[in-house]
């Protein structure tokens, strides 16, 4: 009997190539699994998984958090990419980042992600949001590559490969992102917890197909990088090139695991931030539902 999921990614971007891999080589199909992707882009994810349309998201962590911090049912089963891969595009005319004083920054949302990263980034700069410049909610990273091809945002974070094809058609690299923060889980794997446990068994073999298809991708660059190059899509000679950038940083964790210095510095942002009340747990283990990755990993062994 096949179970049917809908998983949800936000954008067609080099993290989700371990799941796509996994697809081609039918280790969700060996679990029982039958997988159907939907792109939810800057939409919240918590009504989405709080209501069924979406059973796992492969996305940024906040979301989860947030609601978890509420007295909600999201957490957190699984790592996917552990540190920050992006660099900050702009248009040609801007030389240096204090030349974006403004100018419009594309993000993902207010939220989450790559908002609070674009503000600490600019801010050693010497820009302040929302003093010195504006931002744009675009989406992910493809839908952010357009809009500044089309102008009509000015800068934004783009992650490996986008960024190589962004330098390419002539934007300008205004540094990466890891040099100004080093430790950020930026894509989770998250569930509501409630279908979790009425599930166990097709989780369970969710993220044993993920930790297969992760690891095929550490020890099969051609193919990884086809994969990646065909569904991103982006000449190959890029996927290529980003599979050995998050390959040998371990940007996508390879054993599907949580940065734990990655999740506390999330947290201690969205404090910072407000988004969070004070008195929330730091403890990157109040967000994090491990029980069903050990289940995982045991029979993967």
């Amino acid at each position: 009997m096949t179970t049917k999921l809908t998983v949800g990614i936000v954008s067609r971007t080099f993290f989700n190539v371990s799941y796509w891999a996994a697809i081609e080589r039918g280790y969700f199909s060996n679990e029982g699994i039958e997988v159907e992707t939907i792109i939810y882009g800057n939409r919240s994810q918590v009504p989405l998984l709080l209501g069924g349309d979406l059973n796992i998201v492969i996305g940024t962590p906040e979301a989860a958090i947030e609601n978890a911090v509420s007295g909600g049912t999201l957490r957190i089963i699984g790592g996917n990419t552990g540190k920050l891969t992006h660099s900050l595009i702009a248009r040609g005319r801007f030389e240096r980042v204090e030349d974006l004083r403004g100018a419009t920054i594309g993000i993902l949302n207010m939220t989450e992600g790559t908002f609070f990263q674009i503000k600490e980034m600019l801010s050693k700069h010497g820009l302040s949001y929302p003093r010195d410049y504006r931002v744009k909610e675009t989406g992910g990273v493809p839908p952010r590559h357009k809009a500044l091809i089309d102008g009509t945002i000015d800068a934004g974070l783009q992650s490996i490969p986008w960024s190589y094809v962004a330098e390419e058609v002539g934007l300008r690299n205004l540094g990466s992102i890891v040099d100004y923060i080093p430790d950020w889980q930026f894509v989770s794997i998250n569930t509501d917890t409630r279908w979790a446990r009425s599930n166990r068994s097709t989780v369970v073999g969710f993220l044993r197909a993920m930790i297969r298809g992760t690891e095929w991708v550490f020890r099969n660059k051609q193919g990884a990088a086809e994969i990646a190059a065909r569904e991103l899509p982006t000449p190959l000679k890029y996927a290529e090139r980003a599979w050995e950038y998050y390959t040998e940083t371990n940007a996508i964790t390879r054993d599907v695991s949580i940065s734990q210095p990655g999740l506390a510095k999330v947290i201690d942002v969205l404090i910072a931030e407000r988004i969070l009340p004070e008195a929330a747990s730091r403890d990157p283990g109040a967000y994090v539902e491990p029980d069903y990755l050990r289940e995982a990993r045991r029979l993967s062994q």
